[in-house]
């Protein structure tokens, strides 16, 4: 069973703080809700005894993308959180390590996954100088 939550954002930490001890963290999903001016943010939390699952959403502005981090209450929210940074460019307040995690360091082009977005020749011929992949 799935159960859905809207929360507002700074509520975050205080939501995950109550899941901790019996729900892990399964995935952070981002949606561009470019229309509305917002990101949609869903953290999926499953319990640890039955599988059930918590789905807590909250909004954030896209021209001044930035949350709490729950790495640091989540471990596992470490890698989601630096893929939303790297692909949407949302700020995780508090995070640790906060860098790139898909893309080279040295990326110039802005955020892909976001829908204003524009894939043109200079990307497709970009070879960047941080490919160590």
């Amino acid at each position: 069973m799935i159960n859905y939550k809207e929360i507002k954002s700074e509520e975050l930490r205080k939501e995950a703080e109550e899941l901790k001890d019996k729900y892990f963290l399964f995935s952070i999903i981002v949606v561009d809700r470019i229309n509305e001016g917002k990101f949609e943010l869903n953290y999926l939390f499953e319990n640890k005894e039955n599988a059930d699952l918590i789905n807590l959403k909250t909004f954030i502005l896209r021209n001044d993308p930035k949350i709490d981090s729950i790495s640091d209450i989540f471990p596992a929210a470490d890698y989601e959180e630096r893929e939303a940074y790297d692909m949407f460019g949302i700020i995780f307040t508090g995070h640790k390590n906060l860098k790139r995690i898909l893309l080279p360091e040295d990326w110039p082009f802005g955020y892909p996954l976001r829908k204003d977005f524009v894939i043109n020749d200079e990307i497709r011929n970009w070879t960047g100088t941080d490919l160590r992949w």
